[in-house]
């Protein structure tokens, strides 16, 4: 197929307003630059190696230009991009809490109104020619119904995250529907709580196995792989910026999928790439490049490992101590440390 991953999916203009030691934040923001969940999930999944394009409109003026120029320049194929008159860009006014890094965005609407059913009619080959197609809920509701019923009806790969919860809220009955005919579904929280009307995490996952996929911030992740509830700690590591944390994840774990990965890995190896986006300001700029990402999976595995040895070397010496003072007899030769920072007998991955 020519794309790995095709995102059906707005882009926007990110102004980033940083809390200020007072609490206070700046009328005018510290940065602006190019976001919106579909440009975002395209970057993540680009730097992770995937071909990448991504069907979208913008309006035609210098905010377009700037974020059309950022895809290209990040190596997202920009060919299935409207540019139009008269219409305005979207914009997102970012606010991040100096205490826990977390944000409050407020939105305000514009190119991803225009989207219409039509542009899947349009866009059909180049989601055919597709192996995984990603979407959001931001545009109008009849798109994403039409681009899911397409993707149901061509059998084709479709990872939907639900940025705006509500329009999938089981309530409204052909929501159900709808949900069944996705793959997979990446949603935070406070989103799986809108759309199942419960805070019960844990029975939604074990309602859609290896469908839905919660993350959880600081508390990791939490999916089903269809025999039991799997709960992935989240990666230690220095929190900046948590914006784009969500789609740093689904975009990587979209092109880890087109390449055959079994979801569990697919999972496992996404959750270490929003770990390393946070580090850095902004959305996208701490998205990480395959090599680099490679290379942190390394580093923390090795850490890992590290630690293992010097406990189990602690625990040997204290029992050998013991020993030699007469009181206790040393059982075994060898002493196992379990549970160390999510390490098991089995690998140096996330516990189950």
């Amino acid at each position: 197929m020519k794309y790995d991953v095709c995102v059906f999916g707005g882009c926007a203009l990110d102004q980033m307003f940083y809390q200020n030691d007072d609490g206070t934040y700046n009328d005018e923001p510290s940065m602006k630059v190019p976001g919106g969940k579909g440009a975002n999930q395209a970057v993540a999944a680009s730097r992770a190696g995937a071909n990448t394009t991504i069907i979208s409109k913008i309006g035609k003026d210098q905010i377009g230009k700037y974020i059309k120029e950022n895809l290209e320049g990040n190596s997202v194929d920009i060919s299935n991009i409207e540019m139009e008159e008269g219409i305005q860009n979207d914009c997102a006014n970012i606010y991040i809490n100096a205490d826990d890094k977390d944000n409050e965005i407020k939105r305000l609407s514009g190119a991803i109104d225009s989207f219409t059913p039509e542009m899947i009619k349009k866009y059909e080959d180049i989601l055919l020619d597709s192996k995984v197609i990603m979407c959001q809920l931001k545009v109008p509701k009849e798109v994403t119904k039409e681009l899911i019923e397409f993707c149901d009806k061509n059998n084709k790969k479709l990872i939907l995250t639900p940025c705006r919860p509500a329009k999938l809220s089981i309530s409204e009955p052909e929501n159900l529907q709808l949900i069944d005919k996705i793959d997979i579904i990446t949603c935070n929280k406070s989103e799986c709580e809108t759309i199942f009307g419960t805070d019960d995490i844990e029975s939604c996952v074990r309602q859609y196995p290896n469908k839905l996929i919660v993350t959880l911030g600081k508390d990791g992740l939490m999916y089903s792989n269809g025999e039991k509830v799997v709960h992935l700690p989240a990666i230690d590591t220095k929190v900046v910026d948590t914006v784009g944390a969500g789609d740093t994840f689904a975009g990587n774990l979209s092109a880890f999928v087109a390449e055959e990965m079994d979801l569990k890995t697919a999972i496992r190896k996404a959750m270490y790439a929003p770990a390393m986006s946070i580090k850095e300001k902004t959305a996208q700029k701490g998205m990480p490049y395959r090599e680099e990402l490679e290379d942190f999976i390394k580093e923390v595995k090795e850490k890992k490992l590290k630690l293992y040895e010097e406990l189990t070397d602690l625990v040997a010496r204290y029992y050998s101590k013991r020993t030699q003072n007469g009181k206790t007899r040393k059982k075994e030769s060898t002493v196992k440390v379990t549970n160390v920072q999510g390490y098991n007998d089995s690998s140096l991955e996330e516990r189950d």
